[in-house]
């Protein structure tokens, strides 16, 4: 039957059709040309951070796994006795989930190393815009299996594992320890900094998971909604330790080292300053002080213990 033949009511129908098939193609042609555009930006964004291999402080290291990809990670190693065996601290970067680079914590990695006396591992896991967020987990647990596993040879305590995540790193890093809960190498510590907790389940925390540090940002209406995840542990039964800097902005910590001083918008000027890195610096003293009192290694004065402000 031709169209002209047809009744009006299924003219009316078969035209109502094309035009919706034609604008679910323009709709889907369009969110493809958008996905890849987002998808370049977030790329950009990752590279512009990435340094050249001559200008990483720390090393370079490629961990194989079994029927995957290998993971990239960043190694620094303080000076220190190799016959000592000392904490390892896996450094989880931040960036909204799709955006940060492990180079990004290059200069810091390499100054907490030597302050906290621990093999810093800076994980280059796979952003949520290239890999469900469950991917790029599955990267920091391979890593820290990696390290777990080969304790001897990078003279770290197998006993003394920590990782630190910050913003959206953080939420990557609860995620991997709530994993690694149920495996055979338990973190030690956590430290989240003003973590991203939006979809992070705050119940059915189990008997073993690892003691934790929140550090948050006076400042940042993402550490003020951690709050909600800090009750949650504490109605499970855990106590957290929480600092608070009252003045603190967010990415404090990560964004005031030469990586992050690149930032020149007017946004940025609220974060990296010389209030800011003073700030920063001494989060950094304070988790220090903390994994070191966790290991044993000091006894942390009262006066430096992680209260809760606010």
């Amino acid at each position: 039957m031709k169209f002209r033949e047809l009744s009006k009511k299924w003219k009316a129908i078969v035209v109502l059709f094309s035009v919706l098939s034609v604008l679910l193609v323009i709709f889907n042609v369009g969110f493809v040309y958008f996905l890849n555009s987002y998808r370049n930006n977030c790329a950009e964004q990752r590279n512009a951070m990435k340094k050249e291999d001559a200008d990483l402080i720390g090393q370079r290291l490629s961990i194989p796994r079994k029927d995957n990809n290998p993971v990239a990670v960043n190694i620094y190693v303080p000076d220190h006795d190799e016959q000592e065996r000392i904490p390892v601290v896996f450094n989880i970067h931040g960036g909204g989930f799709v955006a940060g680079n492990a180079d990004a914590l290059d200069t810091q990695s390499n100054r907490v190393a030597q302050q906290w006396n621990a093999v810093i591992v800076s994980v280059n896991y796979t952003t949520a815009d290239l890999k469900p967020i469950s991917y790029g987990v599955r990267e920091i647990r391979a890593a820290v299996h990696y390290f777990y596993d080969h304790a001897e040879e990078y003279h770290v305590n197998p006993e003394e594992i920590y990782m630190i995540g910050y913003s959206a790193g953080a939420y990557y890093a609860a995620e991997a320890a709530r994993d690694l809960e149920k495996e055979d190498c338990h973190l030690k510590g956590l430290i989240l900094c003003y973590p991203w907790t939006t979809g992070l389940s705050n119940e059915n925390f189990g008997s073993d998971w690892p003691q934790t540090l929140f550090i948050l940002a006076g400042q940042d209406p993402i550490s003020r909604k951690a709050k909600n995840y800090i009750s949650g542990m504490e109605d499970a039964g855990l106590e957290p330790d929480v600092q608070e800097y009252t003045d603190a902005q967010h990415s404090f910590i990560e964004s005031n080292n030469p990586e992050g001083m690149n930032d020149s918008s007017e946004s940025a000027k609220n974060v990296i300053n010389e209030k800011q890195e003073q700030l920063a610096r001494e989060a950094e003293l304070d988790i220090g002080k903390w994994i070191n009192h966790s290991s044993g290694m000091v006894s942390l004065p009262t006066e430096n213990r992680a209260l809760r402000e606010g």
